[in-house]
């Protein structure tokens, strides 16, 4: 067999293919909702609409018919991993599907962000999207089905199957914090729209040729489909047959679709969450997703330092159960709480929500490409039978249905419900230039006055729904953990595997010495984690000194911005003086802020470049925080 990925760069570089597709579907899932109806976005910032106020589909047809369009992606996943398992062409099994798919999917998703009715044409619209996502869903799913499905072939061991599952959680942890963090950033500062913003990002897909080079089968190869091993292929009954009567597998399966109904059900909403729920901006959302995200890498170390103590299914477990404290913070910390201010306040609920839910998002990207990896893998050394992207559809069946009740009809539905003390709940929807949460404001509960006044007394329903929800969905699946596997090492599997057809010999696994390479897991998580402190310290220094220079308009200069992040200890002159700067802000204000030098100088000395710095910035933004209430009263 032909080795594809015999060097470690090529593994970074496997892993990095569906970062293109991968990004931009997740900027899709988190922003297509509210960009075309943007009623959870309440009176807040309005920048994630393509156009402020302003509904481009039919608010009571469009939920339905988007679910549909979800749920048919995952059913057709199943013919589609049938035919990524079983092509044989002379340009070999998987890169084919990949390389007609490409285009399509491309220029579909283009097409969904072109709502060619305008704001009157809803009807049309809502076909338009609905078709077109059809297109931009299957063609997506193809591309990745037949990317996953080459794992069980192009990793040779499971130590590689770890390493490459490993970097493809980075690079999906880097896409989120990318979209959550970033965008946010982008949208607020130089005032772009998202749509527009989706258009700029779409030359990203190209990452999703780089498997059509380093995937070696075909008839330059002679593997899978001449000399190389001949393996025993399924029909598609057999192999739907072989992949759901799987028990280690369809246990799986039912914890996973409990933690992707919530995690998709929050990703769609968040933007609604805090800018709507919470009354942020896009530069405080960015700093909630900076605490998510950044530590995710450290966060996948500890996690496979506490499995292979603990095994798979405990941690899971409490990574169930972390996600939903953490989603409680939202209802916490929302306006319906809080009210419009308590900025300081909303600010620790969020960034310690993220905290928490920084365990298990790792958890939550790297186990979906895991373990069918691992299940498909043992299956076919135990039978001959390779069926892989047979299970990645099964897993994507069961999520994008859970997806499609979750995200796009349960909350799409629930987000457009406003309620007022006394005077029940409404369904609102924007007519013409109003938007949905204004209708609801000044015509069906006849509440009038200054903006502040109106949004104390009226508030979304499912902004503060979707915690809850959440909370139930993460629960369901802890209690169903307990049916897992302890763990999804080979060893375990095959005596799965074992009890389920007694005639298997499972002696190789059992005799097997398990290799798990622990120096370099460490290694690569560490660096990855001070690679994700990089994008992260840079985002959230970029906001903290646009914060300085609104009160302070010649601080600091380009050099010494650059200087502070590429230059060791460099950036303890720029610490120093933005803590001089936001002192004399707050003295020409009146406000007693005190920032207290040696812990910065300290906190310098072991984080030597600025944007791994993080202790430092949170010292000094709780400083200008103090400035920012001040002005708002």
């Amino acid at each position: 067999m032909v080795k594809s990925l015999n060097t470690k760069w090529k593994e970074f570089l496997f892993a990095f293919s569906g970062f293109g597709p991968n990004l931009l579907m997740i900027l899709m899932g988190s922003y297509f909702s509210d960009a075309l109806n943007p009623a959870s976005l309440e009176m807040g910032e309005q920048f994630q609409a393509i156009m402020p106020g302003v509904c481009y589909i039919l608010p009571a047809v469009f939920p339905i018919l988007f679910a549909i369009g979800k749920a048919f992606d995952g059913i057709i996943d199943i013919p589609f991993a049938h035919i990524a398992d079983t092509l044989s062409t002379k340009w070999g099994r998987r890169r084919p599907a990949i390389a007609v798919c490409f285009l399509p999917m491309l220029i579909s998703y283009v097409m969904c962000w072109i709502p060619i009715g305008g704001a009157d044409g809803k009807l049309l619209n809502t076909i338009w999207i609905t078709v077109f996502s059809l297109i931009f869903f299957a063609t997506y799913t193809m591309c990745l089905i037949a990317f996953y499905g080459s794992f069980s072939t192009v990793c040779t061991d499971e130590p590689q199957r770890m390493r490459v599952s490993g970097y493809k959680a980075f690079f999906d942890t880097i896409s989120y914090c990318l979209v959550y963090a970033l965008v946010p950033v982008i949208l607020s500062a130089i005032e772009m729209h998202i749509d527009t913003l989706a258009f700029v990002c779409v030359p990203m897909m190209v990452t999703m040729l780089i498997p059509l080079f380093l995937i070696k089968e075909g008839e330059k190869y002679g593997y899978p489909e001449n000399e190389g091993i001949i393996e025993e292929k399924a029909t598609l009954r057999q192999s739907i047959a072989l992949t759901f009567k799987n028990k280690i597998f369809r246990r799986w399966l039912l914890v996973n679709t409990c933690a992707y109904f919530g995690l998709q059900m929050f990703l769609a909403s968040m933007n609604g969450l805090i800018i709507g729920g919470m009354g942020l901006n896009g530069f405080q959302m960015a700093i909630f997703n900076t605490c998510a995200f950044a530590p995710v890498p450290i966060m996948l170390y500890l996690f496979n330092k506490a499995k292979a103590r603990f095994g798979v299914r405990k941690i899971y477990q409490s990574c169930l159960l972390v996600f939903g404290i953490a989603m409680l913070n939202f209802f916490i910390g929302s306006r319906f709480v809080l009210g419009n201010d308590n900025l300081t306040a909303k600010m620790i609920i969020g960034i310690l929500g993220g905290l928490l839910g920084s365990w298990s998002i790792g958890a939550f990207f790297m186990l979906p490409y895991l373990a069918p990896a691992q299940i498909s893998s043992v299956e076919e050394k135990l039978t001959g039978r390779n069926h892989s992207a047979m299970y990645f559809a099964g897993n994507a069946v069961t999520t994008s249905v859970a997806g499609a009740i979750s995200g796009s009809l349960v909350y799409e539905y629930i987000k457009n419900l406003f309620f007022a003390s006394g005077k029940g709940v409404v369904w609102a929807e924007a007519e013409g230039e109003l938007s949905a949460s204004e209708v609801a404001y000044r015509e069906l509960f006849g509440v009038c006055g200054s903006e502040e006044e109106v949004m104390n007394s009226i508030f979304n329903l499912g902004n503060l729904l979707v915690p809850f929800i959440v909370v139930i969905a993460v629960v369901i699946g802890f209690i169903v953990a307990f049916k897992m596997p302890r763990d999804f090492t080979p060893a375990i599997l095959a005596r799965e595997f074992k009890e389920m057809d007694p005639s298997l010999d499972i002696s190789a696994f059992e005799n097997a010495e398990e290799k798990r390479e622990r120096s370099e897991i460490i290694f690569v998580q560490v660096g990855l984690t001070i690679l994700s402190g990089f994008i992260f310290g840079f985002i959230w220094l970029g906001i903290l000194i646009k914060s300085i220079k609104s009160f302070a308009k010649k601080f600091p200069s380009a050099i010494t911005y650059i200087a502070s992040c590429f230059i060791p200890y460099a950036h303890i002159i720029c610490v120093l003086k933005m803590r001089k700067t936001i002192i004399g802000i707050a003295e020409e204000k009146g406000i007693s802020v005190k920032i207290p030098k040696l812990p910065l100088i300290l906190f310098c000395c072991i984080f030597p470049v600025l944007f791994v710095n993080v202790p430092a910035l949170a010292v000094l933004q709780h400083g200008m925080n103090k400035i920012f209430a001040h002005e708002d009263k």
